[in-house]
């Protein structure tokens, strides 16, 4: 009897530990599930989170794309307008460089024309001064030698023969300077024979 009472305490008190046992799984595996589908739940909320996350960067990247678009359309656009302009202001910069250099000749050649001109006109004016000059210079012996004429003190034949000796003297001159002889005879009055004996001289 003792022994039967004893396997039915201790058959007694393994089926409350089994029954136990089978609690505690029970309650161990609805935790478990309680606590996957917790997880689960997160890992929805996550996963929602980042398909919304992964929406919002598509569409920021569409707009970056449409913006870049945009954009180089504009400096394209920009640019051609700019390398129009840059033509454009090339070609007025080489007309206006052109006509510049077309009056610049024009100007250098009118003033070495004139410049031509004015050294011509003064070279004339010197040659006929050196000529006046020279005019002067004989009529002022011609005065000096009429003065002389006058004077009492000096015989009327010395006065005669320093004429004729000057007008050969200047007749010599003018005609080793290369002066023709018909205008040798015109400056000092002399004859054609004087002159032309004289520059037989020569």
């Amino acid at each position: 009897m003792n022994y039967i009472a004893l396997l039915l305490c201790i058959g007694f008190v393994l089926f409350i530990f089994q029954t136990l046992f089978f609690f505690l799984c029970l309650k161990w595996l609805k935790s478990g599930k309680t606590k996957r589908d917790k997880e689960f739940a997160i890992l929805d909320a996550e996963r929602g989170q980042l398909i919304e996350i992964q929406s919002a960067l598509t569409h920021e990247v569409s707009q970056a794309k449409k913006l870049a678009s945009d954009t180089l359309n504009k400096l394209m656009v920009i640019g051609s307008e700019a390398h129009a302009e840059w033509e454009d202001v090339t070609k007025k910069i080489n007309s206006v460089l052109i006509e510049v250099d077309k009056h610049s000749e024009i100007i250098l050649e009118a003033n070495i024309s004139n410049l031509n001109m004015r050294s011509m006109a003064l070279e004339k004016i010197m040659k006929d001064a050196e000529i006046l000059n020279e005019k002067l210079l004989i009529s002022s012996k011609k005065a000096q030698k009429i003065l002389k004429l006058f004077d009492s003190s000096v015989p009327p034949e010395e006065i005669f023969k320093e004429i004729q000796n000057e007008k050969y003297l200047d007749a010599k001159k003018l005609l080793l300077e290369g002066v023709e002889a018909s205008e040798v005879v015109k400056r000092l009055g002399m004859s054609m024979t004087e002159v032309l004996l004289l520059s037989s001289y020569i």
